[in-house]
Formats: C-alpha cells, structure tokens, sequence
C-alpha cells in the first residue's frame, strides 16, 4: 500500500513507473513479430548501435539533453540497420553473422567514445553510462511524454499494418501477390524497431533492452497459438515486468534498471515455460499422461471384447494377469483396471476378475465404429 501511494503521489515514482509500462508495452507487442521471423538478434544488434549515436551527439553538442542524445541514437541505430541490410544482401554473410559483426563493431566504437569522453576536461561520462544498464530514476515527466506518444505511434501502426505484418511475417510471398510492397513493409517495421530501442535506452539500456523485445514474446508463445493473443500477452508481460523492476530499482538503493527488469522477466518466463497452457512443460507432461492413460485403458477394453467374443456367456471374466497377457503390458495394469472399474466400464467380481459392463460394452462398440455386440 505504501508503495501504491509513493506511484500515485511521488513525482519521480510515478513516472518510473508509467515510463517503464509504457515501454514495455511497445516493446513487447513489436517483439512478438520479431521473434516469430526469427530475428531476435537483431533487436540486440541495433540496440549495441545506438552507444556511438549517444558518444558523438554529446561530443558534437556538449549537451547531456536526452532528447539531443537520443535523437543521435535514433541515426546511430538507422545506420546500424542498413549496415546490416548491406552485408545480407551483398555477402554471403547471414543475419546471424551480419547481427553480430555490427554489434561489436558499434558497441566497440561507442565504448571508446566513452571512454574519451571521460579524460576530456570539463566532461564526465556521468549521465551517458546510465545508457549502458538504464537507469529509471533519471525518467522525467517531459520523457513520460515522450515515450507515450512514441508507443502510441507503434502501436497504431502495429494495428494498422497487422494483416500486412502478419503476412510477411509467415509468408513473405503472398505478402506480394496480396499487392503488398515488401520492401516499405520491412522499412516500416524497422522504424519501429529502431523507435523502440531508442526511447528505452535511458530506461533499460543498450544491453537488455532487446530482453524486452524477446523474452516476453517466448513466454508468450507457450499460451496460445493466436497471433493476436501473442501480441497482447507479449505486450503485457514486458509492460508489467517494465514496472516492476524498474520500481525495484528506483525504490532498491539505485540497482540497475535493466537487471532488475530482466530477473522479472526471468520469473514471467520460468512460469510460462512450465504452466504455458499451449506449450508448458507442465501441461504438455500432463497430457502426455493422459494419452498414454486413455490408450492403455482402451487396449484393455477392447482385449476384454476380444476375450468375451472367444468365451462362453458364463466366463466373461477374466483376470488382471490375463488381460495383461492380452494387452502385453503387466506394469500397472491393475491401476487401469480400478480407474475403469470406478468410471464404470468394467465390473469386478468377488475374486478380482474383470468384465465389461453396459456402459463398456457401449464404449467399445464406438471406438470400433459400429452397434453393440451384446444383446444380452
């Protein structure tokens, strides 16, 4: 409660967390379609390509105005984009590789930068490492704003370009047979990634801001098969991970941001990957043990048919070790026996032995497709 009243009343509180909810928002709806066209590195490559844009705007204006520093990020990370479209394109390099080659050479030159920027008199790279990590208590109501129109932008044009999006995304070739031009919807696409990753460095960082972009996204994925539900739930668990850890690092002795926002993610992850209803470990060994169980329970019924077509009316039941003998399967065949016996399919006698009653008798005749075979 104390810390629900400091986000409503306290300046600084309050804009940590509506900057980083925001964000997350933005970041985690754009996320959904990066991941599923298998580009996750890329967030993380142009992310690494802003620190230059950051060193040399600072080094050109002597300004440490986020706005100055940002929008010099925001060429930076255009210029990492297109280096990377370039080597794909005229290299047999892959994205993969072209990924990682501007993301050290960028992340390099802007820790050189730095570094300079440090050793010159009258500077101090006080106030641009908060790149490197983020650091959400520097969030002021003038970013706030700044970060609200850039989602809204993002995420009306995510709503508006969705049909094409979705398109290229699992079909780049009828994207053009749709009438589509690949090219402006791969442009587009990038300059809202590149939006993104800029209006979040001062938040997050240069480092794990693309855990914003990929890790919602995956634990997403394991509740539903829906593009659309992905998206929101990608967009809500960044959001809400945003938030909190970045409350945890304004209110936590001055943690860093991007860590912190990160171990919340990790918990977001951890519970999806385990209790995702689509693709949970949990869940998917859950039914896994139900498959098996339904498939062992209908061998054994449809032996118990086989054994009463075979056998007098008088001796239609049979023991546990013969229908294992039937079904080539002893271990627990007795276990499967009660559970049928209990769901009344089966009947039991006073010595343990087992026959089908009505109730299986019926079951068997429709998962062989046909009536009844007992008219007794």
């Amino acid at each position: 409660m104390s810390l629900l009243y400091e986000m409503i009343f306290d300046y600084t509180l309050r804009n940590v967390a509506l900057g980083t909810l925001l964000l997350g928002l933005g970041a985690g709806a754009i996320g959904s379609f990066m991941t599923l066209r298998g580009q996750s590195l890329i967030g993380d490559a142009i992310a690494h390509a802003t620190l230059p844009g950051v060193a040399i705007a600072y080094l050109l204006t002597s300004a440490k105005d986020p706005s100055v520093l940002l929008i010099g990020a925001a060429i930076a990370g255009v210029l990492g984009i297109g280096a990377i479209t370039v080597i794909i394109r005229t290299t047999k390099i892959d994205s993969d590789g072209a990924n990682g080659i501007i993301l050290s050479i960028f992340f390099g030159l802007g820790l050189l930068l730095l570094t300079y920027i440090q050793k010159l008199p009258k500077s101090s790279q006080a106030g641009l490492d908060r790149f490197i990590f983020g650091q959400a208590a520097t969030i002021v109501a003038k970013d706030v704003v700044i970060i609200a129109i850039v989602q809204f932008l993002v995420l009306t044009t995510l709503v508006l370009f969705f049909k094409e999006f979705k398109s290229s995304t699992f079909d780049p070739q009828s994207t053009t047979v749709m009438g589509f031009n690949q090219k402006i919807i791969d442009f587009i696409f990038a300059a809202l990634l590149v939006a993104v990753i800029v209006v979040g460095l001062q938040t997050v960082g240069v480092i794990l801001i693309s855990a914003l972009l990929v890790a919602p996204a995956a634990a997403a994925r394991q509740w539903t098969h829906s593009l659309k539900t992905m998206v929101i739930l990608s967009s809500l668990f960044s959001g809400i991970s945003g938030m909190i850890g970045s409350l945890i690092s304004a209110t936590g002795m001055n943690l860093p941001t991007g860590p912190m926002i990160v171990l919340v993610l990790t918990l977001f992850i951890a519970i999806s990957f385990l209790f995702g209803s689509k693709r949970g470990v949990v869940n998917k060994k859950i039914a896994q043990i139900k498959r098996n169980r339904t498939f062992d329970q209908n061998r054994i019924l449809l032996a118990l048919d086989t054994l009463a077509r075979s056998h007098e009316e008088s001796d239609l039941y049979h023991s546990s070790h013969t229908i294992g003998l039937m079904v080539q399967h002893n271990q627990g065949i007795k276990r499967v026996l009660k559970q049928l016996t209990f769901s009344g399919l089966l009947l039991v006698d006073e010595e343990s032995n087992y026959a089908l009653s009505r109730k299986g008798e019926e079951f068997v005749a429709s998962l062989k497709g046909g009536e009844g075979l007992y008219a007794r």
